[in-house]
């Protein structure tokens, strides 16, 4: 049997040629199966896991400090020793498990060659400051929209672009031919739309690259040698959103999106085209996805946190502020009849009626020296409850108030402010900007004054300070105000996540998701109740 990416197989069968991937030959007699395909013809993969061999010289070579290798938990090993020997491999693991050292040690097996990291924008100091902390590269910040002069590789060095920016720096990237590349947050790059059909004169059919993130990162990472996507949330909202991700990892390797879709998420054609909203062939999928990714439970990083607790407080009608100037947004959420622009909405009006107890909580726990950090909804909100706060606390304690309309080098100062504060401090952001990949270790008390709309929120925002190298307990409350869309939400989503489990399974992902397109009208009938 031949070694690398693709090996001969013999009689290929029909079942076996209609699998994403899998190529017969023109007689029909063999064809190409992917190597994370090879389970489907029972027979062991060719490429040996050796890596395991090659991790402990990599972590005593001149790249990283002597101490990087004793502080490696048994997951992350796990994960460097299967991604090592592979061109393409996925990391599933929850916030705060140490992905990023993960895929800083596996950018240094590229010795000489360029080594390029995508993430979000909030993130790029946090991985400037890994950079920095574990290794003797010097971090590259990609910013902007391209280069203003002209780069060249520096193999001593990491470069770190943004998903938000990516397109400004495609060309840059594909003249560079980048060796190595890490997509952090991968989830971000799950929109299949990338080309666009044109049908020429002649009456043949062109495909064009469409100008967007995820065409961008397709070309990128077509074209590089080796590939690596790192996410807590795999899974966002539907089966559907898995293909893109698994497409960048492991080109080619999972066939067309439709293909994709009416193979794994049960498609079907109707009158108004093709739906991919369920789940089928399960058991092929995730026996497929075994050669290709490590999956890290949350019990597994559990262990060596400090404990986590969660709180659901419900506020009753004379506990709540009287909302303002929500009745004309719900009015006009209705009218698209977009069942998440309803609860979009209507999670903010409940949000707003939270201010009084959210400020009497703050200050009892900053009588205590705890350090807080509130997430809530619209960034006027925001602002509203950061100056509340801040008048309230006087000069008791520092309050730093942050969305998505500060910097990302202002957010940086904040977070680094906030967590070197000695004794007090508060933090007052919308979940948007601070809840997903950034490190806000260290938080004492975390309130959650809106409630997001999608378990995977739910999770990045808990990653938030369940992370590895916390070291005191944290306390999440989730504060509910009763008679409002609050309700609905907690009952459906609060429920179903599980205290302490495992990353969202497909299946677990697509009960949730559905539990949250049920009838609005019942959501619609509060807003003539609003005072």
């Amino acid at each position: 049997m031949k070694k690398g990416l693709f090996f001969r197989v013999q009689n290929l069968s029909e079942v076996h040629a209609q699998i994403p991937g899998v190529w017969p030959d023109k007689n029909g007699t063999g064809g190409r199966i992917p190597l994370n395909a090879a389970h489907i013809i029972e027979s062991a993969h060719s490429t040996a896991r050796s890596s395991a061999r090659a991790v402990d010289p990599l972590l005593k070579s001149a790249a990283f400090f002597p101490w990087v290798g004793d502080i490696l938990m048994p997951h992350q090993r796990s994960i460097l020793e299967y991604s090592l020997a592979s061109p393409g491999y996925h990391a599933w693991s929850p916030p705060g498990s140490g992905k990023t050292l993960c895929g800083l040690i596996w950018l240094a097996a590229a010795v000489r060659q360029p080594k390029v990291v995508i993430t979000k924008a909030a993130a790029r100091g946090t991985w400037r400051e890994e950079i920095r902390k574990y290794t003797r590269f010097q971090p590259v910040i990609l910013s902007g929209r391209g280069p203003k002069e002209r780069l060249t590789h520096d193999p001593r060095c990491i470069y770190v672009t943004a998903w938000e920016t990516l397109i400004d720096w495609k060309d840059w990237l594909l003249e560079l031919g980048t060796h190595s590349l890490v997509m952090d947050e991968i989830h971000w790059a799950k929109n299949p739309k990338r080309v666009r059909a044109v049908i020429e004169e002649s009456g043949r059919t062109r495909f064009d690259s469409l100008g967007n993130t995820a065409s961008a990162i397709q070309q990128i990472a077509h074209s590089v040698v080796r590939r690596l996507g790192l996410t807590a949330t795999p899974i966002p909202n539907r089966m559907k959103d898995l293909w893109a991700q698994a497409d960048l990892a492991e080109p080619w390797c999972w066939g067309t999106f439709h293909q994709f879709g009416e193979r794994y998420c049960a498609g079907f054609k109707d009158v108004y085209g093709w739906k991919y909203n369920g789940l089928s062939n399960e058991q092929e999928l995730l026996s497929r996805l075994n050669w290709c990714r490590y999956k890290t439970s949350q019990k597994a990083v559990a262990k060596s946190l400090p404990p986590k607790r969660r709180q659901v407080v419900y506020l009753d009608r004379s506990e709540q502020n009287a909302p303002a100037g929500f009745k004309r947004d719900i009015a006009r959420a209705s009218k698209t009849g977009d069942r998440e622009s309803i609860f979009e909405v209507m999670l903010q009006e409940a949000a707003s009626r939270k201010k009084k107890y959210v400020i009497e909580r703050v200050e009892e726990a900053v009588a205590s020296g705890q350090k807080v950090t509130v997430f809530t909804g619209r960034r006027a909100d925001c602002e509203r409850l950061g100056a509340a706060i801040g008048k309230s606390l006087g000069k008791v304690a520092s309050v730093f108030c942050a969305h998505g309309g500060t910097s990302t080098e202002k957010r940086d100062e904040i977070r680094h402010q906030y967590m070197s504060a000695q004794g007090a401090a508060v933090l007052v952001g919308t979940g948007d900007a601070w809840g997903e990949s950034v490190n806000l270790q260290d938080t004492d008390l975390a309130l959650f004054v809106m409630l997001p709309w999608t378990p995977k929120a739910l999770r990045q925002w808990e990653g938030r300070f369940a992370r590895l190298g916390q070291k005191r307990p944290v306390l999440i409350s989730y504060v509910i105000a009763k008679d409002t869309v609050d309700e609905h939400v907690a009952d459906i989503v609060l429920d179903k996540l599980p205290p302490v489990g495992t990353i969202a399974e497909d299946e677990t992902a697509e009960e949730i998701s559905s539990a949250f397109m049920g009838d609005a009208s019942d959501l619609l009938a509060r807003v003539a109740g609003l005072p």
